[in-house]
C-alpha cells in the first residue's frame, strides 16, 4: 500500500533527524552504520511511548479493521488461534454484525461491569453485545459474544496465488477482480486465515458465515523496512523527527544549548498531539500569580511612603 504524501516514511524521518543535526548536507547520503543507529533509535522510542500508555490514553496506536467468524453456541473467541480474534488488539473501536447475506448491524461494545450483569452468559439468539477480555500480553486476550448465535453457515476457504489460506468474508460471484491476492477488489471478499483453502476458481459462488467486522486499535509495527511509516497522523512524523534528532545529537557533538533546542521542539510537537501534557503557564498575566505580584508591589511602596 502507498504512503500518503503527508506521511513521512522511516528513512525520512531519519534524514530529517540527521539533516536537524547537520550530519546530513543537500544531496548526501547516509551510511548504513547512520541509518542502523537512527532505526535502533527510532524502534526505541516507539517502545518508550507504548510504555507511557495507561488504560485510558495508549499513545501510539494504528487503526485495523478485521473480521472474526463465529460458530454456532459458541462464547468466547480467543485471539491467536484460528478463526480467533486478533493477536494485537489494544481495544475496540467499532464491531458490525454480518449474516450470511452480507446485511450489517452495529453491535455494542459493553464493559467488564456490564457484561458481569448479564445473569444467562449461555443464552442463544440475534447478537448484540461484545466485552474484550483484557490481558497485558493482547495474544491471550477473548472476546465475549452475547447471545451466542444458534446456528451458523459455512465460511468458504480458498488458495490465493501467493498459496496462502483465504478466508469469504463477503459472500460473491467469483471473477478475475475478486482474485486473492491478484484481483484489485479482492480485499472486499476475502481475508488471510482459515486451514482449508481449495483451488480458487472463477465464476465460483463462495459464501460467508455469519461474522463479526471490527475495527480496533492495534500498536505500531517496528520501523524496519526504509519505506515503513508509524501509521500515525502527520503530528507523530514531526515529532519522531525531531525526538530522534535529539536522541542522536550527543554522539556527533552538539552543543548544548542546541540540544536543548531540539529537545523543546520535540517536547512541544507531542504536547500538540497530547495537549493535555503540555505544562502549565508560568506566564506573569496567570491571574493568581499576577496578583500576588501586584499585591507584593503596592506593600513594599507602601512601607517606602511611611
Amino acid at each position: 500500500m502507498a504512503t500518503p504524501a503527508h506521511i513521512l516514511t522511516r528513512n525520512e524521518v531519519i534524514e530529517q533527524a540527521y539533516r536537524k543535526i547537520h550530519t546530513l548536507r543537500p544531496g548526501g547520503s547516509l551510511s548504513l552504520d547512520q541509518i542502523e543507529q537512527a532505526v535502533t533509535s527510532l524502534n526505541l522510542i516507539i517502545r518508550e511511548e507504548d510504555l507511557h500508555g495507561t488504560d485510558q490514553q495508549k499513545n501510539l496506536w494504528a487503526l485495523q479493521e478485521a473480521h472474526l467468524i463465529l460458530t454456532a453456541n459458541q462464547i468466547a473467541y480467543n485471539a491467536g488461534v484460528t478463526y480467533g480474534l486478533a493477536k494485537d488488539v489494544l481495544d475496540l473501536v467499532s464491531v458490525f454484525y454480518r449474516d450470511s447475506s452480507g446485511d450489517e448491524s452495529e453491535i455494542k461494545i459493553i464493559t467488564v461491569e456490564q457484561y458481569e450483569a448479564i445473569t444467562e452468559k449461555d443464552d442463544t439468539g440475534d447478537l448484540e453485545k461484545v466485552y474484550l477480555k483484557r490481558n497485558t500480553d493482547l495474544s491471550k486476550q477473548s472476546l465475549f459474544v452475547w447471545p451466542a448465535l444458534d446456528s451458523a453457515a459455512t465460511t468458504s476457504e480458498v488458495l490465493g496465488t501467493d498459496t496462502l489460506n483465504y478466508k469469504c468474508i463477503l459472500a460473491h460471484t467469483s471473477a478475475t477482480l475478486t482474485q486473492p491476492v491478484t484481483g484489485v477488489d479482492w480485499e472486499l471478499y476475502w481475508e488471510l486465515g482459515g486451514t482449508a483453502g481449495a483451488a480458487w476458481a472463477t465464476a465460483t459462488d463462495y459464501t460467508n458465515g455469519e461474522l463479526l467486522r471490527y475495527v480496533y486499535k492495534r500498536p505500531l509495527y517496528a520501523f524496519t523496512l526504509p519505506t515503513d511509516n508509524p501509521d500515525m497522523p502527520p503530528g507523530w512524523g514531526r515529532y519522531l523527527m525531531y525526538r530522534l534528532a535529539a536522541d542522536l545529537a550527543p554522539e556527533y557533538g552538539i552543543q548544548l544549548d542546541e540540544r536543548g533546542w531540539l529537545r523543546q521542539s520535540w517536547m512541544e510537537a507531542r504536547a500538540e498531539i497530547f495537549p493535555s501534557t503540555r505544562s502549565g503557564s508560568t506566564d506573569i498575566y496567570n491571574k493568581g500569580l499576577f496578583y500576588s505580584i501586584l499585591f507584593l508591589v503596592a506593600g513594599v511602596l507602601n512601607t517606602h511612603m511611611v
